[in-house]
């Protein structure tokens, strides 16, 4: 289905006399129109064209829903990316719940966001589906929350075990990280926890790649000498960074696994990762300081937030300079 222009603005204008906000709308959408290209705008206005025609269905799920999509236009990778047979599969992951009485209460708009993630995942890998619909609603009868929407999803994708670092929100995850989750849980062994191979044509991605190794010389390598890092000198720096390899070397770990994320704390949303033991599950996160494509400083992270959710961990090991 095409839609010309004045197609469009008429599914805009009934979105908005269905919303409980209205002028949080406008505000979202003319945010929206600065960003979008007008093939985009089409894609988003089948979508709300889908809730359009069914808010007497479920006008709880509708409000929420409506705002979590035009964010998902701006923010989300699996959105902005998705197929024309990935969207009509989302659309068929709705129509399989939207009437659901369990869904026939109201709820917080990061629920919705929850649901509107685990259908762009249905949409990319619904063929994957192991159990009904009928089945996995049955693990949100009692509420809607990041826990039962995670049991959900396992109840539709997961069988048997399922990597011991699996998410409790599934739907922050990257393409990437997706990929690899999925393909993880297709295959019934662990790839989340094999090495990852890159390409390494980036400081920055050379210096993520050797923490994942743990190869202090490579790392020394592509630091600059010219800058501190956790306010100390490099030689410094690092000799305190092999004293946490070696922790997790004694742990076990043959390599870590790098999960992207931002600090949550005293420099929020500055960017980073936490690696983790690919048998102990210990972990360090890391604040990578980027400036022109150049790292000009690390250091630890007390309080990091991972992109992909929350991971099941265990011992927060630190670089201990005196900064700390």
């Amino acid at each position: 289905m095409s839609l010309n222009l004045t197609e469009i603005e008429h599914i805009v204008a009934k979105t908005e006399e269905l919303v409980v906000n209205k002028q949080f709308l406008k505000v979202l959408h003319n945010e929206s129109n600065y960003v979008i290209n007008h093939t985009f705008k089409i894609r988003l206005s089948k979508w709300l064209k889908f809730f359009n025609d069914r808010y007497n269905l479920n006008y709880y799920i509708y409000s929420n829903t409506i705002y979590v999509l035009f964010e998902a236009c701006l923010q989300n990778e699996l959105f902005k990316n998705q197929t024309e047979h990935e969207f009509e599969q989302s659309l068929c992951f709705y129509d399989k719940i939207i009437n659901h009485p369990y869904l026939k209460n109201p709820f917080h708009f990061n629920h919705a966001k929850q649901i509107l993630g685990l259908a762009l995942i249905y949409g990319k890998y619904g063929s994957m589906q192991i159990n009904s619909f009928k089945d996995a609603l049955e693990k949100i009868k009692t509420e809607i929350s990041e826990n039962t929407l995670h049991d959900f999803f396992k109840c539709l994708f997961v069988k048997g075990e399922y990597p011991i670092l699996f998410p409790i929100n599934p739907t922050q995850f990257n393409e990437s990280e997706l990929e690899l989750l999925m393909n993880s849980i297709a295959s019934k062994t662990n790839l989340i926890n094999q090495k990852s191979k890159y390409e390494l044509n980036s400081q920055v991605k050379a210096i993520k790649y050797f923490f994942e190794q743990m190869d202090i010389e490579m790392i020394d390598a592509f630091l600059s000498d010219e800058y501190t890092y956790q306010n100390s000198e490099k030689k410094e720096f690092l000799y305190e960074l092999s004293l946490v390899f070696e922790q997790f070397q004694e742990a076990g770990d043959a390599y870590l696994i790098a999960f992207e994320g931002t600090c949550n704390s005293c420099i929020k949303g500055k960017f980073g990762y936490t690696f983790v033991g690919n048998v102990s599950h210990h972990y360090i996160s890391i604040i990578f300081d980027i400036k022109d494509d150049k790292i000009v400083d690390l250091y630890d992270c007390a309080s990091f937030k991972n992109r992909i959710g929350n991971l099941e961990l265990n011992k927060k090991l630190n670089i201990n300079l005196f900064n700390l």
